[in-house]
This record gives C-alpha cells, sequence and structure tokens, in this order.
C-alpha cells in the first residue's frame, strides 16, 4: 500500500545532479527484476530495516506534522518508506489496540495499588505491515518490490480492508494513504472505522426492507423476492407458488376493540403465518392492511395447499387473551393460492393475478376458506 522505498540492492542507480535533483537511470538489472516479482508468493517476506533513529533534520521535519496528526480527529499514522511507525495520533492507538486492550488498560485490578499511571503502547517503531491480513500484506510487499525498480503511485484513494489488531480481533476498515515530499519521504495512513457505519447500513436495511409492526417483509421485499424467484425457478423449469391471506371482518374487530387491540391481532397473526412456513427459501410478508402474503419456491398446488391449511389451523387455534380480549374471541382468514407448473403463467403479475382472483373466490364463499386457482 505505500511506494518507493529505498533499497541498497535495488535496480537503479541515481545520479545527484544538485542539492534539490536526483535523476534516475535504469540498469540492466531493471529487466531481470522484473521476473523476480511475478515470482512473489503469499510465503514470501521483505527483509526491512526500518529507520528507528532519527536524526535533527528529520525530527524538525516531523515535528509540524506531529502537531498536525494529533490535532486531527481522525485515527492517522505516519510511516517512513519501510512501513515503521514514526508518528500516531491517539485515535489511532485505540483502533490498533482493540476494543479488548483497551478495556483491559481501563480496568485496573482492584487489589493492586500503584501510583503509575496505566499507559497505552504507544505503537512507535513498529511495523505497519504486521496489522494488514492476505491478500493485503503480499501485495504491499509486492508493491514496496515494485517500487525499487519504476515509479509507484506515492498517494492512494480509500479502500476497504481488514486490520488484525493488537488484541487479535479483526477490523473492516477503510484506509487512505498520503506522500509527505520531505527529504525523509513520509506516508501519512488515514484509517476509518466502518464498523459503525455497516451496522447502521445494516439497521437501514432493515428498516428498509421491515415491515414495523409484524417484523415481516415488506410489500417493497415481497415484489423484488417475486421477481428473483420467479426468474430463478422459470429458467430451472421449477414451480412456484403464491398464496395471499386476508383478516376475514377486521374492520369489524377493529371497530370494536381498538386499533391498539387490532395491532396486536396483526402482530399474532404474523408470527403464526411465519411459523407455518416449509422451508426458509419462502418469504412471508404484510402485502397490505390486514392481507399477507407468501412466495412459496419449488412448491407446487399440492405443496402449497398444505401449507394453506396449516396457517388456517394455525391461526384458528390462536386466543387473545393475552392482550385482554375473552377467550371466545376467534380471529379467522381466507386464503387464495396459484401455482406455476407448466408454463400456464407469462409473468409473475399473472401468477400474482390468479392467487388474488381465488382469494377473492374464497371470501365470496363464506370466509375462513381456501380456494385454489386451477
Amino acid at each position: 500500500m505505500l511506494a518507493t522505498p529505498t533499497d541498497t540492492t535495488a535496480s537503479a542507480t541515481s545520479t545527484t545532479t544538485d542539492s534539490s535533483k536526483v535523476e534516475l537511470k535504469s540498469t540492466p538489472a531493471d529487466l531481470s527484476s522484473t521476473n523476480t516479482i511475478n515470482q512473489i508468493t503469499h510465503n514470501d517476506t521483505l527483509s526491512f530495516t526500518p529507520n528507528k533513529t532519527i536524526n535533527q533534520q528529520q525530527q524538525a521535519e516531523l515535528q509540524p506534522i506531529k502537531m498536525m496528526v494529533s490535532l486531527l480527529m481522525e485515527a492517522v499514522v505516519v510511516v517512513d518508506e519501510h512501513g515503521t511507525i514514526q508518528l500516531i495520533n491517539e485515535h489511532a492507538i485505540d483502533l490498533l489496540v482493540g476494543d479488548n486492550l483497551n478495556n483491559e488498560t481501563a480496568r485496573p485490578d482492584a487489589t493492586i495499588r500503584t501510583e503509575e499511571p496505566i499507559t497505552t503502547p504507544t505503537l512507535i517503531g513498529q511495523q505497519w505491515q504486521t496489522y494488514l491480513l492476505e491478500p493485503q500484506k503480499s501485495l504491499y510487499q509486492k508493491m514496496v518490490i515494485e517500487s525499487q525498480i519504476g515509479a509507484r503511485p506515492l498517494n492512494h484513494a480509500p479502500a476497504e480492508t481488514t486490520l488484525r489488531l493488537m488484541d487479535k480481533s479483526n477490523k473492516d476498515v477503510e484506509v487512505s494513504i498520503t506522500h509527505f515530499a520531505l527529504n525523509t519521504p513520509l506516508f501519512a495512513i488515514v484509517i476509518r472505522d466502518l464498523t459503525k457505519y455497516r451496522m447502521e447500513y445494516k439497521q437501514l436495511h432493515q428498516w428498509a426492507s421491515t415491515d414495523c409492526l409484524t417484523k415481516l417483509a415488506n410489500r417493497r421485499v415481497f415484489d423484488s423476492e417475486l421477481q428473483n424467484h420467479w426468474q430463478s425457478c422459470t429458467d430451472k423449469q421449477r414451480p412456484i407458488s403464491v398464496l395471499l391471506i386476508d383478516i376475514d371482518h377486521f374492520k369489524i374487530f377493529n371497530d370494536k376493540y381498538g386499533h391498539i387491540l387490532g395491532d396486536y391481532c396483526l402482530q399474532k397473526i404474523a408470527r403464526a403465518i411465519e411459523s407455518s412456513l416449509p422451508d426458509a427459501d419462502c418469504t412471508a410478508a404484510r402485502y397490505g392492511g390486514e392481507e399477507f402474503a407468501i412466495i412459496l419456491p419449488n412448491c407446487n398446488a399440492r405443496q402449497v395447499e398444505q401449507t394453506a391449511r396449516l396457517v388456517q389451523k394455525n391461526i384458528n387455534d390462536l386466543t387473545y387473551v393475552d392482550i385482554g380480549l375473552d377467550a371466545a374471541v376467534t380471529v379467522s382468514v381466507s386464503q387464495g393460492h396459484a401455482s406455476e407448473v407448466n408454463g400456464q403463467f407469462r409473468t409473475s403479475t399473472a401468477l400474482l393475478c390468479a392467487a388474488d382472483t381465488a382469494l377473492y373466490r374464497a371470501k365470496a364463499d363464506g370466509r375462513n376458506r381456501i380456494n385454489a386457482c386451477l
């Protein structure tokens, strides 16, 4: 991930023209070195010679950078051309040490009395590449060798990777590298912890795909899953079925017991439907106000009929005493289903319309019924 390290065995020789300009001239070794690069494997290691001692000129160059790094709110590590850590701020130390070691440092043994303050490691002098995992570590080493032959990019745009922390845990991060054009080449590595962002993304994805009341999939997910399963099943000439479920006389239930208990009723029915799914490939969704839908990939008409009967039984067995209603209160559902088996439906929409037609026939037949579109 870094670039242009110096090495006495490099295949380019330098000729100094003045105090501020260096001209690189190729040697015949350049051509043979490219073959060496192609032979690098994940087991290869580089013999780095870190600059752990800094002269006065380097100290003077580091001083303004040190002040800047310490003031930044991002985790920043400054390394030399060999990957040796020369500067690091507190945010980077906390990140690279890991939560486990940080917790141990922040929680001293109560039985030990000491006047010495508990300090965290500075990490100065350590090798940056020890925190990299494969294949990034091997790519880093290969890049260092390649930089001895020809020019390499000195700045690197943000890229996602995984670091191995001091507490032996892994952390997903985003890393970017900026080159400081000083007498001694230095590189600022900015590390951004992606844990929080990925948790937030996961939460947002859940909110966007889940019905907030019943916790089933929402209509958006249902439409997407139906199209995906339709394409997959028809390509493989496998059956696919859709089951639509509508609560009977739910408006009367809401008017009589109130919308709060109506919401509890919807939640109980959603759990009953979810527990009736034949396998994990099926998707149960809240399709509308009091209407639910199930996608059953690889299921024919007989299998979806069995699922509908199980849904009917589980819902008929529900009681509502736990939400304050009389034990005699019951709720039923009407169901309609359709199956694509031999190419009778041209699209997933046609299959859904057929199941909807069957549902309305079930309701017209007296409720608490199951109707199939044949």
